[in-house]
């Protein structure tokens, strides 16, 4: 038995012994990695962070409404060098009569967002009206279109400047004449927006080439530093004649 042992005790040294490294030794490697991986992932957060605040910065400087006065916005950014400094104590911006309402008690609202926001914007419902969308009778079902559907959305700043985005292609059809349900996504939308306008963009796909069907309209909502977070705003291109197009979008 002793026998036994002693070799089972020299087998265990002799690999040991040829081993690459100790067990130690991988533990200190581990370690290492991981307290390397951690620095990184702080100074990565960092770097995002300084980015994040100093965007944030050159927006605000962009649409009025940063807390810096309006030669550090120009000096910096190159905005803001030929606009008035506002009487308030708290933000610099464009002069407008619908920028912003002062109450009897001092206070200031803004119609305009003072933050960013995030907006969740939903296709509901779409219907075909006029036959022959690709040019064949449809035997009066309106169902021969084949609907690809985006918005572009606009936010325009008190200042009038405006920055657009496109919801890219939310609903793809083929042969369908009519459809509801939930198409969603989020979109960024800047600080200092006071208007969105939402352009319905509705393309028949065909073979040789795409037919646009839009109405060519737009549909805007006014004041939105005064919506309420999660406040449904429901609209619809009641202009439009060749289909139905309903949707629905909130900020939060």
């Amino acid at each position: 038995m002793t026998h036994k042992f002693n070799l089972l005790y020299i087998t265990l040294l002799l690999l040991i012994a040829c081993a690459d490294e100790s067990p130690m030794e991988s533990v200190y490697r581990d370690v290492s990695a991981a307290e390397r991986q951690y620095a990184e992932d702080q100074e990565y957060q960092r770097e995002k962070q300084k980015k994040q605040q100093q965007q944030q910065q050159q927006d605000d400087c962009y649409y009025g409404t940063s807390t810096k006065s309006a030669s550090w916005c120009c000096s910096n950014y190159g905005y803001q060098c030929n606009t008035a400094k506002s009487s308030s104590s708290y933000y610099n911006y464009y002069y407008s009569s619908s920028s912003y309402k002062s109450s009897n008690s001092g206070s200031t609202s803004y119609n305009y967002l003072t933050q960013y926001k995030t907006m969740k914007f939903t296709l509901t419902y779409y219907k075909q009206l006029t036959s022959a969308w690709d040019g064949i009778s449809a035997g009066g079902a309106y169902s021969d279109g084949d609907p690809t559907i985006s918005f572009t959305i606009y936010f325009i700043a008190s200042g009038g400047q405006s920055d657009s985005e496109s919801t890219g292609t939310l609903l793809s059809l083929q042969d369908q004449g009519s459809w509801s349900g939930t198409a969603i996504t989020t979109i960024f939308v800047p600080n200092g927006t006071q208007d969105i306008k939402v352009c319905p963009k509705v393309i028949d796909k065909d073979a040789f080439s795409n037919d646009d069907m839009s109405s060519g309209k737009c549909y805007t909502k006014t004041n939105i530093g005064k919506l309420a977070n999660n406040s449904k705003v429901e609209q619809s291109d009641y202009n439009a004649t060749k289909y139905d197009l309903e949707w629905e979008w909130y900020l939060y």
